[in-house]
């Protein structure tokens, strides 16, 4: 979208009457259609982000551009996400800023990627190791369709078990057995570099942890979960939601020593 206007090829949320979204990617010749009528996609290209349009049956709809936490929750899901609750919380604890030099692995459907590199905002690179190709060829797209015409990431297609190639500033982990990476990051990882591991369950948790520990060149270890709590308000209606993000992973931060 270019000058706050949207045009074919922008992906944009489409909000009815009763607050339900939906993302689509404008396209020449296409139609949106749901229970409240239809609206060419023509008919959007060239109105400006935040616009109001209506369907032939002339019900309102709301138009913006999605913003990351749109694009990542709405996408069709072929391989597990990073929720925004926790990137959010991975890119403050693990300090990333313009400038560093990141390694991630992991890639799943790039969600954390794109997070990674907004805030590295084209300095500095991001380096995934990935294993499988199939979700290496879909986190290209997701990455492209969101971010555009990126020349800072480097994506391998490797077991980082096995150990990697260069020193970084900050290393992301999300797998199943990342206590494995540890040993390679006594070379891999700066000293007063970060590793922050995501992992699902309290006992993946644990093993990463005790190897930190049993390292003994990490300090500053925490582990934690983020529970996000939406409430309800209208008019004197004021209460929390029935239901609210609950757990999704836990994530260990801990800090290199200088040996």
């Amino acid at each position: 979208m270019k000058n706050n206007k949207f045009e074919f090829g922008d992906f944009v949320i489409i909000i009815d009457e009763k607050d339900r979204i939906k993302m689509l990617q404008l396209k020449e010749g296409g139609r949106y259609s749901c229970q409240y009528g239809y609206i060419d996609h023509q008919d959007i290209v060239g109105l400006e982000d935040g616009s109001v349009v209506k369907t032939n049956r002339q019900k309102k709809l709301k138009v913006f551009s999605p913003t990351y936490i749109d694009y990542v929750m709405n996408l069709k899901r072929k391989a597990q996400i990073v929720y925004p609750k926790d990137s959010a919380i991975i890119l403050m604890w693990a300090d990333i800023y313009p400038g560093l030099n990141v390694l991630e692995a992991g890639i799943g459907q790039g969600a954390l990627s794109i997070a990674i590199l907004r805030a590295l905002a084209g300095e500095g690179t991001l380096t995934t190791y990935e294993v499988r190709e199939d979700f290496i060829d879909l986190a290209k797209k997701t990455i492209d369709d969101f971010l555009h015409n990126v020349d800072n990431h480097n994506i391998y297609c490797g077991n980082i078990y096995d150990g990697f190639e260069g020193v970084y500033d900050r290393i992301i982990l999300d797998l199943p057995e990342p206590w494995h990476v540890i040993k390679h990051c006594k070379e891999g990882l700066v000293s007063g570099g970060i590793i922050v591991s995501y992992v699902p369950t309290i006992l993946q948790a644990k093993s990463f942890v005790d190897e930190l520990r049993i390292s003994g060149f990490f300090d500053q270890i925490e582990t934690f979960e983020v529970i996000k709590r939406p409430w309800r308000i209208e008019g004197m209606s004021v209460r929390p939601e029935m239901w609210f993000y609950n757990h999704s992973a836990f994530l260990i931060k801990a800090r290199k020593l200088n040996f």
